[in-house]
């Protein structure tokens, strides 16, 4: 088993900035809302910054999977603002990574969370996949 010790450990952090575009909110809010960073971009940017955190430093044939997440989006962001946000590893245990979350802006503080991730083989997570598609495709045989 894989001692993740030697790869990454606790402190270890990684931000993740982006410059808000259209792309980044949502059609589907009332139009008040339409320029506004949506909570889902937001929340996938603490995933990018949790990966970037702990997968770089990881062997090749290991990677890190999203198990839970915990997020509390308290502040709107405009189009065209910088948003920044950064994850901090504060629990290694076995082969799960606890992350903090913080995000802000050129305003101040937008929101807090925190990421849970697995670090797993490659190949455990790919022939779980292949498994689950085996049963997908026998169900509709």
């Amino acid at each position: 088993m894989l001692n993740l010790a030697d790869y990454i450990s606790v402190g270890q952090n990684s931000m993740y900035s982006k410059v808000i575009q259209h792309t980044d909110t949502s059609d589907t809010y009332p139009s008040e809302l339409k320029n506004l960073l949506a909570t889902p971009k937001l929340i996938h940017m603490a995933i990018e910054a949790g990966i970037q955190t702990i997968d770089p430093y990881l062997p090749d044939d290991y990677i890190s999977v999203g198990t839970s997440i915990s997020f509390t989006h308290t502040a709107p962001t405009s189009l065209g603002m910088t948003v920044t946000v950064r994850t901090t590893i504060v629990a290694i245990d076995r082969n799960e990574v606890l992350l903090e979350i913080k995000a802000w802006d050129e305003q101040g503080d937008i929101g807090h969370g925190m990421h849970r991730r697995a670090v797993l083989p490659r190949t455990a997570i790919e022939k779980k996949a292949a498994q689950r598609t085996r049963f997908l495709v026998n169900r509709h045989a």
